[in-house]
This record gives structure tokens, sequence and C-alpha cells, in this order.
């Protein structure tokens, strides 16, 4: 619970300085106001990337542009003469890239000192009498919304916010950021700084304390912590929920099968989303063409998740599981229209879980165990995953550190899997494995040259030795000594270049084979949110491997910085 918040707000961008630019629309020379000449802009930087060519970014781009234009029917690409823009856009490229080196120190400085100069006076809070740094302090400007996966609102045009349109968390003691601020409040159970609702899906967007924030890795702890007491007690709750499932409630008997696809299939819960997002679906949004009962026993699941990032995976369901589950695309039905659940864009289909929500499953979950969430599963499961994967390893303390790296890879990959943290290849991935290709040769050459070396200076060694044991004069064997002395520090020399160039190759491999893995898998959301880091920390304690400093990035690292403190107090007590 906060009990003072004092800071200055946050930034504003201001929209760009009007070029006064005209553009060729459906035969007719065009004026551009302001915010038309910045959409313009915006779809003058797209050209030559895969977005131009995605239909559905193309429409919903043009719909919105010949809004803002105010043209009706909407303007198709062709329609538009769009040179100008373009010019523009390639005149400042072509200036960026013949700024002598000099320049493009100064201006990067000059970039630099004013960041240094926002984050100072806006950057910072102050929480119970103490500086703390904000997560962000900068308000995102207008732009075209880029949406990730196959969004259906990519390609739409997202407006900034202005100032007035900003409500600012303070509390009571805090001066008055100067400024027309839509409102001041004072919620001090929150920890956002800011916030403002999103123009293009109506969703809530905050500016938080940074995770640095020691508010903030209190509860960081406290979220992994529920997932080690869901580990304490993971049989009583899965036994509370096998009974339910043939409860003679049928509402209780589909939260116990919600649930149960939630522990079996790592699922988000389903129904926390946006009004405006893409048809995702998760648990309790199911509908009766994502699920295929097999006769085979086992249960095909296909949809869209969060991102649009489609979720396939065939499962063996536990027989109680499967028949509430027949009976449930049997008896689908859409949601009710007024309930809380109705949330999705298909809200008239037919849903499994028609009067279920996120609200039912985690009521339902904290009554078997007190703070048990559906994210706690989730949370739970990659934990375990990785802390399988990394006893599986059989790492040692004296392995080198790739070996360890990889090992630390391969857990974070399992539980990327397992948790359906897809994403797409991306488009320099061919020629990152050429290059991939070509450094394992030189490698594997250098070996192979190393080797050889090994095997003459053996040879050589071998043959003085022999020499000096036929040697009779004392002086021939004196000098024989003196060869063989040598010959063996070059011997000796030889096999440590051999051993520092299998290591290379070792390691090619291993990065090779980490970043094949995880070509079409996002290993950082499940490493950011869902592992505990004092697993990775403990194991890397075990084998000599600071996983903290070797393995996460710097942002985790300052986000994580509570694992350590925590980690000694527990060995401590």
């Amino acid at each position: 619970m906060l009990t003072q918040l004092i800071h200055r707000g946050v930034v504003v961008p201001e929209p760009p300085s009007p070029r006064g630019l005209k553009l060729i629309i459906r035969g007719e020379w065009v004026e551009l106001t302001p915010k038309q000449e910045e959409m313009a802009l915006a779809w003058a930087k797209k050209q030559g990337t895969p977005y131009v060519e995605d239909p559905v970014f193309v429409r919903n781009f043009m719909q919105d542009f010949s809004q803002a234009l105010g043209i009706h029917p909407p303007l198709r690409v062709e329609e538009v003469d769009w040179s100008p823009a373009i010019q523009i856009v390639e005149e400042e490229r072509r200036a960026r890239e013949q700024m002598s080196r000099e320049e493009r120190k100064a201006l990067a400085a000059e970039r630099k000192a004013k960041r240094e100069a926002l984050r100072e006076q806006y950057g910072y809070a102050i929480v119970n009498g103490e500086r703390v740094e904000l997560g962000n302090y900068l308000v995102e400007p207008s732009g075209i919304f880029m949406g990730r996966g196959e969004h259906p609102l990519r390609g739409r045009w997202k407006e900034g916010v202005r100032q007035e349109e900003i409500t600012l968390n303070l509390s009571p003691d805090a001066p008055r950021p100067p400024g027309e601020w839509g409102e001041i409040v004072w919620q001090p159970e929150s920890l956002w700084v800011a916030r403002w609702q999103d123009k293009l899906s109506g969703k809530l967007k905050y500016v938080w304390l940074s995770d640095t924030a020691p508010i903030k890795q209190q509860r960081e702890a406290q979220k992994f912590d529920r997932a080690h007491a869901l580990h304490a007690h993971l049989d009583k709750v899965r036994a509370q929920i096998q009974r339910d499932l043939s409860d003679p409630d049928p509402k209780r008997r589909k939260l116990a099968t919600v649930c149960a696809l939630i522990d079996l299939l790592c699922l988000r819960v389903g129904d926390e989303k946006d009004p405006d997002e893409a048809d995702t679906v998760g648990a309790t949004t199911l509908r009766p063409e994502h699920v295929k009962l097999r006769s085979d026993g086992t249960a095909e699941f296909r949809f869209l998740g969060k991102d649009s990032v489609l979720w396939h995976k065939t499962v063996a369901l536990p027989e109680e599981v499967r028949r509430n589950l027949e009976e449930l695309i049997q008896t689908a039905r859409p949601p009710n229209v007024n309930g809380k659940n109705n949330r999705n864009r298909n809200d008239e289909k037919p849903q499994l879980f028609p009067d279920i929500s996120s609200r039912d499953v985690n009521a339902y979950l904290s009554g078997i165990l007190p703070g048990l969430t559906a994210k706690v599963f989730r949370t739970h499961h990659a934990t375990m995953t990785v802390r399988e994967s990394l006893e599986r390893s059989e790492v040692k303390p004296d392995d080198p550190e790739h070996v360890k790296w990889e090992a630390a890879s391969r857990a974070n990959y399992q539980a990327a899997v397992l948790c359906n943290h897809t994403k797409k290849a991306p488009a320099t991935w061919d020629r990152s494995r050429q290059r991939f290709q070509e450094r394992r040769q030189k490698a594997e050459a250098r070996v192979q040259d190393c080797r050889a070396r090994v095997k003459q200076e053996r040879e050589t060694l071998l043959a003085l030795r022999q020499e000096a044991r036929a040697a009779q004069n004392p002086r021939t064997q004196a000098r024989l000594r003196k060869q063989i002395e040598a010959a063996e520090r070059r011997l000796n020399q030889a096999k440590e270049a051999l051993e520092r160039a299998r290591l290379a190759l070792d390691r090619i491999k291993a990065q090779s084979s980490v970043a094949a893995m995880k070509r079409t898998w996002n290993l950082g959301t499940s490493l950011k949110s869902y592992i505990d880091p004092r697993v990775y920390y403990e194991w890397g304690q075990q084998v000599g491997y600071d996983v903290l400093e070797r393995y996460y990035p710097a942002a985790l690292r300052n986000k994580f910085a509570w694992v350590r403190n925590d980690t000694e107090d527990q060995e401590g007590e």
C-alpha cells in the first residue's frame, strides 16, 4: 500500500511540424491538414515493407485515411499519388546517410542530452519517501497500429493522447504538476502514476513504477510465492477439481472442466481481453469448432490465442473431462449478452462455457486454495518445466560456460513451448543460418589444423625420445634432452590450442542449436513473466554459473534484483 506518491506527470510528444504537403487524390491536388499529412508520411515510411502487401493492413489504413479526408467511399491505394510523401521520406533518409561521422555523433549526443534531461525531470517519483524510477514517462505518439500476429486492427490509425485526457495518480501531499491534466486521483493500492484510454481499443493504458521500485519487487516475489504454494498443495487442488468434474451442479462441473483444461493444457483463462481485440480464445471462450474429440481418446485443440497466435495441440484427456466436453459441445449456446463474459467480438457464436467468466474461475480456484488464480497455474507449470529441464541437463560445475548457457536456454525453450509463446520466424533467419554454417566450417577447419599439429608434435617428440634412448654420446644426449623439453612444450601448446578450438566449435554449435530452436519461439515472455527466477538462480549456484548476470538481459536483471537477497534470506533461516 502506498502512503506517498509524488511525480511531475508524463511527457506528451508534440505533433510534427506541418510541411504543407499536397497529394494528388483521385486526379486532383489536395492540400493536407497536419493530421492528414502525418498519416500520409507514416504510410510512406512503410513502403518496401511486407505491411503494404497485407490486404487487411492496407484496407484498415485506407479507411482511416479516407475518413480523415472526409472521402466516401474509402479510397483505394492506387487512387492516391504518394510520390510527394515518399520523396520527403527518401530525402530525410538520404540526408541521414550523407551525414559525416562527427555529425552523427553530435546529433546522437544532442538526443541523449535531451533524453537525460527529460528523464531527470519526469523519470522519477517519490514513493513512500524514497526516490524511485518510473517504467516509462513518454506517452505514445500518433501512428499506424502495427499489432501482433493476425490482429484484425492492424493498419488502423492510432491517435495519440492529449494531456487533458490523462489521469494522474498523486498522493494528497503532492503538488499538482503544471498542465491541463484530465483528472487527479489518489489510489494508494495501485502502482500506476498515469493512465489514459487508448483511442483505438478503448483499453486503459498505464505508466507504472519501474520494476526496480521496492514495492514492485515485493509484489513480484509474492507472485512466484503463490506458484510455490500451489506446488505444495497441487494434489489437493487437483483432487477437488477431479471430484467436481462429476458434481450434480452443472456450473460447478463446467468450472471444474475449465480448470482441468487450464491445468492440463496451460491455457489462459480466456475472457480477459479488450472489446475490440482480435477473436482470440482461451479456456472460458472455447467454441465447439475449436475442439475435435477423436475416437482414439485424444482431443485436438485449434484456435487463435493471445496476440492472434495459433494454439494447436493434440492431447489425451481424462475420461471425465472428455465426457463433459462431449456434453458441452452438444449443448453449446451463445453467452448472455448482458453477462460479464460478453467481451468477445464473436459473442453471438455458441460457446462451451457461455456462463463462465474469469471471475468465476478465479473465485472457484481461490475457494480451493486462497490466492490461487488461473494465471498461477501457468506460472507454476512453466517454473516446474524449467526446474525439471535443468535437472535433466546433468550440468556439472566444471563444464564450460556455453554448456550451462545452452542448458538454461533449453529450459527456457521448454517453458515457451508449454505456454505456446510462438513468434514469426525472422526474415533474416536464412542469412543468420548461413553465417552460423560459415563460422562452424571455419571452427571445424581450425580443429583439424590443431589436431594435425598435435599429431605432428607428438610424432616429433616420440622420434626425439627414441633417438635419445639410442644415443651414447653425453653431448648428444644433452642436446636431445633440450630438444625433447622444447618438443614437450610445443606439444602442450598444441594440445591447449586444440582444446580452445574444440571449445570454440562446441560454443558455435550451442549458439547455432539455440538460435534454430528459438527461431519461432519467444523465450522472453516466459522468462519475464512465468518462470520463477529463483529456480534459475539456485541451479546456477549449484553448477557455478551466475544465471542472472550471464543469461538474463539487463532489464530483467533489474526486475529480479530481489532474487539474490530473497534466496540468501531463505538459506539463512
